[in-house]
């Protein structure tokens, strides 16, 4: 296929790597597809569920899942959100091992630089025309799975908004992590020059990255306290709960259980006298605000990746 309008580095690009090109097409396409027929999968679910709602929205409350069709949507749902979440780590071994890695062990990258095309170009080059596909695909199936996940009410899903697969597919921390993982698969195939130790160190650190998101996620965004007075109340399902526990009269709280008694279990400790219970929790409009800080940070980390394998392609080739 010809691309006039492209620099010559990015044509080579799209001619030297067109099977792997081809593949994230093909994946980008059948995982559209599927999205679309959840949708309206989703969407017959509902009309077997009916009209339901949570209490205070005047309708009926909304029953647990029951039909076939239900767990199949939300299972479905479910599987959805991790291929989306785990595509990055995908990408991290391929740019790692065949982007980068296999072309500086094999020395075709040496034989692009003799033919007029500096090795910054080059790299410039081997990182944009990923980059910008990666970002349309991912980009694609994000705001197709949060369509998805909207056909039915919320009794129709089972995994809530933090959970992390259905955190990372359902905002631009996709992308963040996406382009985090063309960098490092860069700088790993810089560093090593080896397709298949590349492509591992790139997993690596990218697998770190979203481990280490994964436990700190909860502290990216200040937490809501919600404190009741006689009762415990309830923060429904949609709430990320962290923490909660009863108010003793010194104003102390205490997370492990409580009992009135004088004589606790193990593990508990007296009780007498509270009247008041409290919780930290994330409500579901602090969904934004966690998803761009952590966008933000990885994509910090990419530029950074990015910025370092210039550092080492130009002191190896100065």
């Amino acid at each position: 296929m010809s691309t006039p309008a492209l620099p010559g580095p990015a044509r080579a690009v799209l001619l030297l790597h067109r099977r792997s090109l081809l593949l994230f097409g093909a994946f980008v396409g059948s995982a559209a597809a599927g999205l679309v027929a959840l949708r309206f999968a989703g969407a017959a679910a509902a009309r077997t569920a009916g009209p339901c709602g949570s209490p205070g929205t005047g309708l009926p409350p909304c029953p647990p899942l029951q039909l076939p069709s239900h767990f199949d949507y939300s299972a479905n749902l479910g599987s959805a959100a991790s291929a989306i979440a785990w595509l990055p780590l995908v990408v991290a071994f391929h740019a790692g091992a065949v982007l980068f890695g296999a072309e500086l062990e094999r020395g075709t990258a040496g034989l692009s630089w003799t033919q007029s095309v500096t090795p910054a170009r080059w790299l410039a080059a081997k990182l944009a025309v990923p980059a910008a596909l990666l970002t349309a695909g991912l980009a694609v199936l994000s705001l197709l799975y949060r369509w998805a996940r909207g056909a039915g009410p919320g009794n129709l899903i089972a995994d809530e908004w933090y959970y992390t697969d259905v955190f990372v597919a359902l905002g631009p921390s996709v992308l963040a992590y996406g382009l985090l993982a063309l960098a490092a698969g860069a700088l790993a195939g810089l560093l090593l020059r080896r397709a298949l130790p590349a492509g591992t160190l790139a997993l690596g650190a990218t697998g770190l990255v979203w481990l280490l998101f994964d436990g700190l996620r909860d502290r990216l965004w200040p937490a809501a306290t919600v404190v009741w007075r006689e009762s415990r109340g309830e923060l429904g399902n949609s709430a990320w709960e962290m923490e909660h526990g009863l108010v003793l009269p010194s104003g102390e709280r205490v997370r492990q259980c409580v009992t009135p008694q004088s004589a606790s279990p193990p593990g508990c400790r007296p009780g007498t006298g509270i009247r008041e219970w409290y919780a930290v929790h994330h409500p579901p409009s602090h969904f934004w605000p966690i998803q761009l800080v952590e966008t933000g940070i990885v994509l910090a980390l990419a530029a950074a990746a990015t910025y370092a394998a210039f550092r080492v392609l130009r002191r190896r080739h100065a």
